[in-house]
C-alpha cells in the first residue's frame, strides 16, 4: 500500500501483544490494539472506543486478513466505502458478508503463502497482486540492539553466535530435546557461541532448561558459549538479538517469522502444518518437513491439546547438514 499510494496514510489493529514488533515500521502510521485480557465491561468499552476512532477516522478502506468476528464489526462500523474480506469457509454466514463490499477468494488451501493470501486482497483496491514481492518489515530499536549487545556481553557471548528457539504455542510443533540438544552440541564444537530462548510458558522453559541440561552433559570443553535465556525475553529484545545472531535454528513459531522479516539465515522445522502456507517469507530459510521422512496426520485433524510431539522422523545429521551449510 506504500509503495502503490504514495502519501497514504495507513493504520493496522492487531492484538496488544504484537504491537511492539510494529512500532518501529516507517510504513505505519498508527498501530491500533485489541487487549484480549481485557474481559467484560471493561473489554466492552475498549472495543467500543475502537469503534469509534475507526468512525472517526473516516477510512477509505478497510481490508480485514483474518476471520476473527471483531475485526469484521470494525470493518463494518468504519462505513469505509471499501471494505474487503478474505472468503472462509467458517465465516460463510449473511451477517458476516453484510460487514464488507468486496470479497476476495484464495486459492485451495495450501498452495499459497499466507503473504501471497493477503496479497491477494489488494485486488480490490486496483492493484494486481502479482507484481508485489511482498517484502516484510521488522526494525528492532536502536535502544533493544543496545540492550541485546550487554545481555550478549554479560554472558561472555564475544562472537558470532547462533539463536536456537526450540519451544512452540503447541507440542506437536516440536522435535525431541536430546536431538537439539546434539544440534546445539555441534555447533558448540565449531566454536560457535548459541544462545537458547522461548516464551515465558511454564511448559517452554521446561523444554529448553531440559535441552540446555542435556547440551551441558554432552559438551567437554571449547570456546563456545551456552547460554539461556528461555522465558527472559520481550518480544523487542528477541528481534534485537535475531538482529545480530550469524542465524536461527527453531520450529513452526513466531520467532521463525522474525527471522525471515530480519533477513536472517534460518534453518527451521516443519511438522503436520500447512507447509506451503505457513513458511518463513525468506530466500534465506532452509525448511525440513517432518512429512520427507514419515507419515504425518493431516493439519486439520490436529489436536492441539495432545502433547505428542511430531516432528520425531526429522533425523538429527540432517538438521546438522543444514546448519554446516550456514556455518560456512
Amino acid at each position: 500500500l506504500h509503495d502503490q499510494f504514495p502519501g497514504v496514510q495507513i493504520d493496522t489493529l492487531i492484538y496488544k501483544e504484537t504491537t511492539p514488533l510494529l512500532q518501529n515500521n516507517p510504513h505505519l502510521n498508527r498501530v491500533l490494539c485489541i487487549d484480549r485480557k481485557l474481559k467484560g465491561f471493561a473489554r466492552l468499552k475498549a472495543e467500543l472506543g475502537l469503534v469509534f476512532e475507526t468512525r472517526r477516522t473516516r477510512y477509505d478502506a478497510v481490508v480485514h486478513l483474518t476471520d476473527q468476528w471483531v475485526g469484521a464489526l470494525l470493518a463494518r462500523f468504519s462505513n469505509a466505502p471499501v471494505r474487503v474480506q478474505m472468503a472462509y469457509a467458517k465465516r460463510d454466514k449473511a451477517l458476516w458478508h453484510a460487514c464488507f463490499t468486496h470479497r476476495v477468494v484464495p486459492p485451495p488451501r495450501g498452495q499459497a503463502h499466507a503473504v501471497e493470501l493477503n496479497l491477494l486482497c489488494l485486488q480490490a483496491l486496483g492493484v494486481n497482486p502479482r507484481s508485489l514481492r511482498g517484502e516484510m518489515v521488522l526494525r528492532p530499536s536502536p535502544e533493544n540492539l543496545d540492550k541485546a549487545d550487554k545481555l550478549l556481553a554479560g554472558h561472555r557471548v564475544n562472537g558470532p553466535f547462533v539463536l536456537i528457539h526450540p519451544a512452540a504455542r503447541w507440542p506437536f510443533k516440536c522435535w525431541e530435546d536430546d536431538k537439539f540438544a546434539d544440534v546445539v552440541v555441534h555447533l558448540l564444537n565449531q566454536g560457535l557461541h548459541v544462545v537458547l530462548t522461548c516464551s515465558p510458558d511454564p511448559v517452554e522453559v521446561a523444554m529448553t532448561a531440559e535441552i540446555e541440561r542435556l547440551a551441558r552433559a554432552k559438551f567437554s570443553t571449547g570456546s563456545g558459549q551456552l547460554v539461556n535465556v528461555g522465558g527472559k525475553m520481550s518480544l523487542p529484545l528477541l528481534a534485537a538479538l535475531l538482529k545480530l545472531s550469524k542465524f536461527y535454528v527453531g520450529v513452526d513459531s513466531a520467532p521463525m517469522h522474525m527471522a525471515a522479516a530480519l533477513n536472517v539465515p534460518q534453518v527451521a522445522l516443519f511438522g503436520p502444518s500447512w507447509v506451503q502456507e505457513w513458511r518463513p517469507w525468506s530466500d534465506k530459510a532452509t525448511v525440513i518437513y517432518a512429512g520427507d521422512f514419515g507419515p504425518l496426520p493431516h493439519p486439520d485433524s490436529i489436536n492441539t491439546d495432545d502433547t505428542t510431539r511430531l516432528l520425531s522422523a526429522i533425523p538429527t545429521d540432517v538438521v546438522i547438514q543444514a546448519v554446516n551449510k550456514l556455518i560456512d
